[in-house]
């Protein structure tokens, strides 16, 4: 199933990975990443990995099931809080991984300096930045960049020292999570993983849940429902309660939200002056400020 500069094959009982684009080494760090994992994380685990002049290549196990977001409309209530329960404890097991004192140094190849390539521009020091650039640009409402400018200098010393310690996934919605009809069987894609705020994780799984039209297969985002997710947050928090815990989530959260939408203003920015679409990120980041995206309503 080609998919631009990253291809996929299932091959009986294994997937192929294939990256193309130039120099990369993203399999490479992710098989890095892998080897890090503790076994109930469920990683389909690496079989073989190399590279050849048109890029590199991944071979895993092909775990069974499907991706959870397009078994989830057929799914009863008490699945569905089965399978967020152990989404839960394996994102606590991956938050638990501290590649520091195994002797391991990540280095991500996506935070390459002034790379656009992470979907979370942070630190926020790295968010401003991007911030002023995004003033550059034309059609951008200056006073909202303001606005953005002020909730990331309030929400930073939200983070502590301790923030880039341990391991997160970075992209953990259920596009990534197979689901075999009784279990999880796996948790897919640590390409974007790197050692990070845990509630970073939260903040990609809100997204999902707040909008997961916009993040499913097209064939089935119809079927997607805002409504159909609602008591995820709630059955996560059971599962994991550590990481609804900080005294200051809601600010590190739209932090947090601010560095994945000023990147995606950069790559989209406003077509004209007239006001953008709902789902654009200048919308995005409006509601943010406004205090009434994903990230400040857990609750719906």
């Amino acid at each position: 199933m080609p998919a631009g500069t990253n291809e996929i094959w299932l091959a009986g009982p294994y997937v192929l990975r294939v990256s193309t684009a130039a120099h990369t080494r993203r399999l490479e760090y992710e098989v890095a990443v892998a080897a890090l994992l503790p076994p109930e994380v469920r990683h389909p685990g690496v079989v073989a990995h190399g590279r050849q002049p048109f890029g590199e290549w991944l071979v895993v196990h092909r775990r069974p099931g499907v991706v959870l977001s397009r078994a989830w409309a057929g799914l009863t209530e008490a699945e569905r809080e089965r399978a967020v329960t152990i989404v839960g404890e394996m994102l606590r097991a991956i938050h638990g991984v501290d590649p520091a004192a195994r002797g391991v140094r990540l280095d991500p190849p996506f935070l390459a300096p002034g790379s656009l390539q992470c979907p979370h521009q942070l630190p926020p020091a790295r968010t401003l930045e991007l911030v002023d650039r995004a003033r550059t640009l034309p059609h951008v409402d200056r006073r909202l960049l303001d606005d953005v400018e002020e909730l990331v200098r309030r929400a930073a010393p939200a983070l502590g020292p301790d923030d880039d310690r341990y391991l997160v996934h970075g992209d953990l919605h259920f596009e990534n999570v197979l689901w075999d009809g009784r279990d999880v069987t796996a948790v897919l894609d640590f390409e974007w993983a790197r050692t990070g705020p845990p509630d970073l994780d939260l903040e990609v799984i809100l997204r999902f849940c707040f909008e997961p039209a916009l993040h499913v297969a097209a064939d089935y985002a119809r079927d997607a429902l805002r409504e159909e997710y609602r008591q995820v947050p709630t059955w996560l928090r059971a599962a994991y309660p550590a990481l609804f815990e900080h005294p200051r989530l809601g600010d590190r959260l739209a932090l947090f939200a601010v560095a994945y939408d000023i990147r995606a203003l950069l790559e989209q920015p406003p077509a004209g002056e007239r006001r953008p679409p709902p789902h654009h990120p200048a919308s995005r980041l409006r509601a943010i400020v406004e205090g009434r995206s994903h990230a400040q309503v857990i609750e719906w």
